[in-house]
């Protein structure tokens, strides 16, 4: 069996050593042995090897000299293997990180593994690797989760697993700023994740409480909140959002769009008097303004506004529920293009896991998220298991209902788009569950027929099924 060796550039940044460390794990499945690596101008035995050459053509000659492909995006990447050669080259270092996570899923899994060969058992063994050639870039720009902060369970392994289904940004929502967020939002670069902090701005578990007659002062106290606990961390943004869960569109005889977009505006200049530069999202719930949309276009144009709870299925929280999936596209239609063509547009898709809100309690202080002890996040995935069957039987019968309007977005959009799946309290961090990858590689490709992605992410080995 030949040994393979990892060939790398001048400097291996943050992002350029995960790809290392995600090539040394996966090439194991194919060897059972560690890779070696070398820096491209030392001398090493080349006898009897594999040589894959990994990073961009600014840091690594051997990139530059082997590559025959042209890269213009963001994260996008170039693979070719031929013979005993194979390069993994990026457009940037997470073009490089996510080259090499295809690698595994787009040529190891199913080239090496199961396709070009006759035996199931004997798979390891095989020294003559077919040629093959990929260049991808990600369909949609941002590609991410979203989840209360107190439900994840182990941060590190968390990030790991968004890293893996080559997922860009997270917006963690707690009612305290965590004690440990800024070794969260470290950990969290070094996968290419950027992190948002989510906090309330007048959001409540029950909306119509808030008097929107009695919003004076309001706006000072969300900004002091701000400053007192976000200001002074690190992070890539704010997620807010506001008294918009509601069915109905007025509180109190006060149409609730009117009410909002007055109170938001309000509140952003406050900020971006001070804070000029800093990345606001809205929060914004169709529910109650889906007819008031003249007053929405009228949201400070500085903020992105991120929608949920459109309708059917992406949107419903429960993957069941296609019913109305016709009108939820026609109100996708309506909103992507609200503030204008160029307007960048968010949305927060459901359909996977959420809180128990039958046990759902407010946090009463700041505390640590994202350590918790083994015993418990084994005690969690069993637990979960059931709801997780559930889930993953509603994705095979409708997982078509989601690629469409993935597609339709994409399409109204272009890549200027963020799609923020929920995916919160599954434990997420122990199991990547089926749907939740599935889902995301929809994100990145969105023009590989459903049944190939389906099989493509089947053959993961750190995908499972309930």
């Amino acid at each position: 069996m030949k040994k393979i060796i990892i060939v790398y550039g001048d400097e291996l940044s943050a992002l350029q050593r995960k790809a290392v460390e995600t090539i040394s794990i996966f090439c194991q499945e194919c060897t059972h042995e560690y890779p070696v690596c070398f820096k491209y101008d030392e001398n090493f035995d080349t006898t009897d090897a594999r040589l894959i050459y990994l990073g961009t053509k600014k840091n690594n000659p051997k990139v530059a000299d082997l590559s025959d492909a042209t890269l213009t995006k963001s994260e996008e990447y170039y693979i070719n293997v031929k013979g005993d050669v194979i390069l993994i080259e990026g457009f940037d270092d997470a073009g490089v990180l996510y080259g090499a996570i295809d690698f595994y899923h787009k040529y190891i899994v199913r080239y090496v593994h199961h396709d070009a060969r006759p035996g199931y058992f004997d798979m390891f063994a095989w020294d003559d690797w077919l040629d093959f050639k990929e260049q991808s870039a990600p369909a949609i720009a941002g590609r991410g989760l979203w989840t209360w902060g107190h439900v994840i369970y182990d941060y590190k392994k968390y990030f790991d697993n968004m890293m893996l289904l080559k997922m860009n940004r997270v917006v963690i929502w707690n009612d305290f700023a965590p004690f440990n967020a800024n070794e969260i939002v470290e950990y969290a670069h070094s996968c290419n994740i950027k992190v948002i902090w989510g906090f309330s701005w007048l959001w409540d578990t029950a909306c119509n409480r808030v008097d929107p007659s009695k919003l004076e002062g309001k706006d000072k106290e969300i900004l002091e909140k701000y400053e007192r606990e976000y200001a002074g961390l690190k992070g890539d943004g704010i997620y807010f959002q506001t008294f918009t869960e509601l069915t109905e569109d007025n509180i109190n005889g006060v149409v609730v769009a009117n009410a909002a977009t007055d109170f938001v505006n309000k509140t952003a200049k406050l900020f971006y008097q001070k804070y000029p530069d800093l990345q606001i999202e809205f929060g914004l719930h169709a529910t109650s303004v889906k007819d008031r949309l003249p007053s929405i276009a009228q949201v400070d144009p500085r903020m992105k506004i991120v929608w949920e709870d459109c309708g059917a299925f992406p949107f419903d929280y429960l993957a069941s529920r296609i019913g109305a999936f016709d009108e939820t596209k026609e109100l996708v239609g309506k909103i992507a293009n609200l503030r204008g063509k160029d307007d960048y547009f968010g949305v927060v898709t459901k359909g996977i896991t959420n809180l128990d809100w039958g046990q759902f309690r407010h946090l009463t202080g700041r505390q640590n998220i994202g350590v918790s002890s083994q015993i418990m996040k084994k005690d969690l995935t069993a637990e979960r298991r059931g709801i997780w069957k559930y889930v993953q039987a509603c994705w095979i019968a409708n997982s078509d209902k989601a690629l469409e309007m993935v597609q339709e977005m994409r399409r109204l959009k272009g890549g200027n788009l963020s799609v923020d799946a929920l995916v919160e309290d599954g434990v997420f961090e122990e199991t990547v569950m089926y749907p939740v990858a599935l889902y995301a590689e929809m994100l990145w490709d969105t023009e590989t027929p459903l049944k190939e992605m389906e099989k493509r992410v089947a053959l993961r080995s750190y995908v499972t099924f309930a």
